[in-house]
């Protein structure tokens, strides 16, 4: 199998079959992150579907672990049937989120079978929410840990070795 370097990150990677003038990437986080726009020369972003998609899913991450800590907190006041009504809109969220991250992740111009199962592991353990007593909370690292999957074309590409210059 030919060698080619990631579009996005740079890391070099086998491919199956090479095709010139088509963009190669080494894993999903690096193809999301190569549909995310860069900052023009005024630091404005041009608005995309996939910049919408993706402030959506951190506005509803946020609110997930917004709600599953205000839950806590109402547990802890003694109020059982707000925290409940925190914890099930924090689980909703939570699948909400995971769908997101999981459409586009199979949408991403790469795809893996680590990437399916990465989708699969955050699926068990999302059902593995669903069925243990405390579902909220469980469902929130799921996401992180999906999220995180997901951001490691950023990472990859941010800290890199950096080839050092000989004088």
């Amino acid at each position: 199998m030919p060698r080619v370097q990631c579009s996005y990150c740079g890391l070099p990677f086998n491919v199956r079959q090479v095709e010139p003038g088509r963009p190669y990437y080494c894993c999903s986080g690096c193809a999301l992150l190569s549909r995310l726009p860069q900052p023009g020369a005024g630091g404005e972003f041009p608005v995309t579907p996939a910049l919408v998609v993706a402030l959506c899913a951190g506005i509803a991450f946020f609110n997930q672990v917004l709600f599953w800590t205000l839950g806590i907190a109402m547990a802890r006041d003694q109020r059982a049937e707000q925290a409940l009504l925190f914890a099930q809109v924090s689980a909703g969220l939570g699948v909400a989120v995971w769908l997101t991250l999981v459409v586009t992740m199979a949408r991403a111009a790469s795809r893996s079978w680590t990437d399916a199962a990465a989708a699969v592991v955050t699926l068990a353990g999302l059902v593995g929410a669903g069925l243990a007593r405390r579902p909220a909370g469980w469902a929130v690292l799921v996401n992180a840990a999906l999220a995180l999957w997901l951001a490691r074309g950023w990472g990859k590409q941010r800290f890199a070795r950096k080839k050092s210059l000989t004088i």
